[in-house]
Order: structure tokens, then C-alpha cells, then sequence
């Protein structure tokens, strides 16, 4: 029976996360963004990785992330009533009787997924920074799932939809939340296209190296 293939990439080339193909790594003096030939998994930005400016705006979306859950997203006014609920709030009223798998998929989108996602990635920056190799490649894992999971950019777009079909009905006037989670979005946004996981990696790799080395 023959042996088992050794699938580790060889020096000097990188192996695509989607569809496993070796390929050489590029000499970073091009710009543009980079993908896989084969299956079109982007690679890199077309932007230089800069941790400290990223860790920056993963630490000020983590500032907006508080009050963006717990403000008032919008406020619902209709024949006298007056009504009012921030994202929290739209999570736990869902979780309740025929309601609760719809409440337990936008805990894990809404809540989960995003907050592991600026965990994560504050994570891997910090070690860029620092010149220091990551403890775990779980961190690395977690933030490739929790950029595909984490959806409060799509909820955001559903309630600036939903404002405009009610407009017509009740008046609609939005909160503070609904500011706060749109700025933390478009950071987080943000972090995730100039911060590619495996162009991450890579730095993180070169700088950890560079230390050893020295």
C-alpha cells in the first residue's frame, strides 16, 4: 500500500485553503489582488497589510458594538402607540415558543459570528504586531468561518429596507443603534477586505521569522 502523500506546501509557495492547489507565492512587488487560478479563493488585497491601523479599527468597531446591541435601533410610532427595540432585544423576543430557531440563528449570525469574528481577528493582528507567531491556528480557523457566518451587515440592510416599506404606515424614526451598527459594519467591513486570512498568515509568518532569525 503506498504511503501517504505529504500534502504540506513546499518552501516558497502557498497552498490554496479552497481547493488545496500549491502555488507559487507572489513577489509583492505587483499590486492588485491576488486569487487562486483554479477555484478564484482570493488570496490578498489589493492593499499592504498594516496591523496597526487595522487593530485600530477593530478596537474602535468594538467600542461602537456595545451600544449598537443595546440602543434602540428604530422607533415605531402608529395610532397613538409608541414602540421601540434594540438588537438584543429583537434576538430574545424571537426566542420564544414556535419562534425560537428563528431566535437561535440570529443569536449565532448577529451575536455569536461577530463577536468571534473581532475577537479573531484583534487576535492575529496583535501578533502581526508584535512579531509573534500565533499560539493556535484555531484563531486563524475561527476567524475564515466567522467571516462567512457573521451577517449583521445583511440584518443591517433588512431594517433600512423595512423602514422604507413602513414609511407609508407608521412613522419610522431611526435610534442611535441603528447608527452605532452601521459604523461597526462598515469597520468591520473594512478590516475584512484589506485583512485576507492567508495574506495575514503570511505576514504574521514573515514577522515571527524575522524575530527567530534575528
Amino acid at each position: 500500500m503506498p504511503a501517504d502523500r505529504d500534502v504540506s506546501p513546499e518552501p516558497g509557495t502557498l497552498q490554496c485553503p479552497d481547493c488545496h492547489t500549491d502555488l507559487a507565492l507572489p513577489s509583492g512587488k505587483g499590486r492588485g489582488t491576488w486569487r487562486c487560478p483554479r477555484c478564484d479563493c482570493q488570496l490578498s488585497g489589493a492593499w499592504r497589510l498594516k496591523p496597526d491601523s487595522l487593530l485600530a479599527l477593530s478596537l474602535a468597531t468594538a467600542f461602537l458594538w456595545v451600544p449598537a446591541l443595546t440602543l434602540p435601533l428604530l422607533r415605531l410610532e402608529n395610532l397613538g402607540l409608541d414602540n421601540h427595540a434594540s438588537l438584543l432585544g429583537c434576538i430574545f423576543a424571537l426566542m420564544h415558543g414556535l419562534y425560537l430557531p428563528a431566535g437561535l440563528l440570529l443569536l449565532f449570525t448577529l451575536l455569536i459570528m461577530p463577536l468571534a469574528n473581532l475577537v479573531a481577528v484583534s487576535r492575529l493582528l496583535w501578533a502581526a504586531r508584535q512579531h509573534q507567531p500565533v499560539p493556535s491556528p484555531r484563531w486563524m480557523w475561527v476567524y475564515r468561518q466567522s467571516r462567512e457566518w457573521a451577517m449583521t451587515d445583511i440584518f443591517l440592510l433588512g431594517i433600512l429596507i423595512s423602514m422604507t416599506k413602513l414609511g407609508d404606515l407608521a412613522t419610522v424614526t431611526p435610534g442611535a443603534g441603528i447608527v452605532c451598527l452601521g459604523l461597526a459594519v462598515l469597520l468591520r467591513l473594512i478590516v475584512e477586505t484589506l485583512a485576507q486570512p492567508e495574506q495575514l498568515q503570511r505576514l504574521i509568518d514573515q514577522r515571527a521569522g524575522e524575530v527567530s532569525d534575528a
